[in-house]
């Protein structure tokens, strides 16, 4: 018998869930389990989970990482800078998503999915998710150039959903679901996974970049100034440290565009310089990226968001 592709095992796992008419900070479990996910785990209670937290390099026992006064969520939903001091980005609709994977020691195996919005008030009035007029989620891989895999009609059990209303800063929306074993994941990269979503009129798209590292799976940050960080979806055991401890391998890397065809666009590696992140360690074999390259679906443009 033929065993099914590991991009439809994929596939299979996927799954998005809106809750409309849900009261603030609610959180919904598909799943009835009454365990706290990994996707609740917020130490700093800046509404990014600390998986999130780890995959965005920002300070999950801190709201605010790089003290400029303005909160990590809002700088991480905005595609701003949450780890250099910055002016505040214009508050608009605005969309991220995540993906991160298994936490060491957890008895959760799964890789996670999580789709953030931010909204803001249309006519003095905010709708909150009722603003959220269409949703799209796919998957897009080089060695399928052009084919977008739809993600939307999966279902899977406990999908978390939270939501909060701030004075100044809109209407924060989380959802988060379940999907693979990091396993299955690691078996389609790379790959790219798209959300797409339209707020009070507003078309917004998020993309992340998801790749194979000697780690494990990895995804590339927008870090600052054009830069990129390629980060494991979970945290890795330090090289330099006893093995209890975790550490951050941060890469800062310089993509210059190579050449664009139907698989999208390819970056080619031609600087990587190690840089402080929240007093986390850059791995020795960093300059070894330099030459490296990388193909994007649509290019580097969404990674970020919006």
């Amino acid at each position: 018998m033929q065993r099914p592709s590991p991009l439809l095992l994929l596939a299979a796992g996927f799954a998005t869930a809106f809750v409309a008419g849900s009261a603030s900070n609610q959180v919904v479990e598909a799943s009835g389990s009454g365990v706290v996910s990994v996707a609740e785990i917020d130490a700093d209670g800046d509404f990014l989970p600390d998986v999130v937290e780890w995959v965005t390099l920002t300070d999950s026992g801190s709201p605010d990482t790089d003290g400029d006064q303005i909160s990590d969520f809002v700088e991480v939903i905005a595609s701003g800078s949450p780890r250099r001091e910055s002016l505040p980005l214009p508050a608009d609709q605005q969309l991220r998503l995540f993906v991160t994977g298994p936490t060491p020691g957890s008895s959760d195996p799964f890789t996670w999915m999580h789709v953030f919005h931010r909204i803001m008030p249309v006519g003095g009035v905010n709708p909150g998710v009722g603003a959220i007029q269409s949703f799209n989620l796919w998957l897009e891989n080089p060695a399928l150039p052009g084919v977008q895999i739809p993600l939307n009609d999966f279902a899977a059990a406990g999908t978390v959903y939270r939501e909060r209303i701030t004075i100044d800063e809109g209407i924060w929306i989380q959802v988060s679901v379940p999907l693979v074993s990091l396993s299955i994941l690691e078996a389609i990269l790379p790959c790219t996974i798209w959300a797409e979503t339209t707020v009070a009129g507003q078309q917004l798209q998020s993309g992340q970049q998801l790749i194979p590292v000697p780690a494990g799976a990895a995804t590339l940050v927008p870090f600052f100034d054009g830069r990129y960080v390629i980060q494991t979806l979970n945290p890795v055991p330090s090289l330099s440290a006893p093995q209890s401890i975790q550490a951050n391998k941060v890469c800062i890397l310089t993509l210059d565009e190579d050449t664009s065809g139907p698989a999208g666009t390819t970056y080619v590696v031609t600087a990587a310089d190690c840089e402080d992140a929240n007093d986390l360690e850059c791995d020795s074999s960093c300059s070894q990226s330099v030459g490296w390259t990388i193909t994007i679906p649509g290019g580097t443009e969404l990674l970020g968001g919006n």
